[in-house]
């Protein structure tokens, strides 16, 4: 794991557990929501070797925040939750108890806010607009307000008019809203990430020329944005580690230079060695002096950067100026 990376929360807590006596680190899953597990467990099959120094660090953070949180008592919706049902005698508890958890638990908004706003849409599409208001109305606001755009201009007026005039709502009406929206939404959970356009492209790219070309041809028919969106992505950047010397000494001379190092800086040692062996050792200082001077950049424009290169590269293959290999090799004519 690169020491340099900033650590998230999910893979802090991953390091934290890969490190931990079995048995501790059960208890502490045990303790933990399903969420939280998922994240968990997405960020430790990121994992491959971690520094010892890291490992220190995150023990390190982990024992300070642990003290300090032993110092501090448990906020107000905690206490709410945890604590107060249970000081509060049988008699008075089942009517208190759910009232004060609808207006201080927040669970419900931090559901919605970990999912995908397209599926909390499409989900809630099939409802009626009252039951689309009520539901937009206990999401909180900033959740609201990134749902409410994937619906029509019609949709989006019936909701509004619907959720201004809301003034109350019963609190079982609400609850029924909410674990309806939770159970939907939790069956969405297991949906495996296929790649979409950029896993249909690297099929594509693997195949011989003209049979692409046959497909492309067609898609564009239908849809000539995809179309041109599947071209640019046939190739990465890490597939010209296949050039030869010669096609990168060419494909240097054609790039702009601005986009080159770009490309460069984030991309794998492999493919800068290759770029460094194949122009002069002064080109190569250069070159490394000025992705040293380089700041931090978006990750669309380093995307840009290197879709730049590739397509320099896919035009100079087209006129025979360097040869990069793509998908089956053609077969040869007796």
């Amino acid at each position: 794991m690169d020491t340099k990376k900033q650590l998230t929360g999910p893979e802090c807590a991953a390091i934290m557990i890969m490190y931990l006596d079995r048995k501790v680190a059960k208890k502490l899953l045990e303790k933990m929501g399903d969420e939280e597990i998922r994240a968990i467990g997405m960020a430790m099959a990121t994992i491959d070797r971690v520094d010892p120094d890291i490992i220190e660090s995150v023990i390190r953070t982990f024992v300070r925040d642990l003290a300090y949180t032993l110092h501090v008592p448990s906020t107000g919706p905690e206490f709410v939750d945890q604590i107060l049902p249970d000081l509060i005698d049988t008699d008075r508890k089942d009517n208190i108890i759910p009232m004060l958890r609808r207006r201080v638990d927040r669970s419900f908004e931090r559901f919605i806010a970990q999912r995908a706003s397209e599926a909390v849409a499409a989900l809630l599409k099939d409802e009626r607009p009252q039951s689309q208001a009520v539901s937009l109305s206990l999401m909180g606001t900033d959740n609201a307000a990134r749902i409410l755009k994937h619906f029509t201009p019609e949709e989006q007026l019936e909701i509004t008019l619907r959720m201004a005039r809301l003034k109350q709502i019963p609190g079982d009406l609400a609850d029924d809203v909410t674990s309806a929206l939770c159970e939907g939404l939790g069956k969405m959970d297991d949906h495996l990430n296929v790649g979409g356009v950029d896993k249909t492209a690297r099929m594509l790219g693997r195949m011989k020329r003209s049979d692409n070309d046959a497909i492309l041809f067609a898609v564009s028919d239908e849809d000539e944005e995809l179309a041109d969106q599947l071209r640019r992505r046939m190739v990465v950047f890490e597939d010209l580690l296949d050039l030869s010397g010669r096609s990168v000494q060419v494909l240097v001379k054609e790039v702009a230079r601005e986009d080159l190092l770009i490309a460069l800086k984030w991309a794998s040692p492999e493919i800068q060695d290759l770029f460094f062996a194949n122009v002069s050792r002064r080109a190569a200082e250069d070159l490394r002096d000025d992705m040293t001077l380089l700041s931090h950049q978006p990750r669309v424009r380093v995307r840009a950067a290197q879709e730049h290169v590739v397509s320099v590269a896919l035009k100079l293959s087209e006129t025979g100026a360097i040869y990069l290999p793509m998908g089956e090799d053609e077969e040869l004519a007796v």
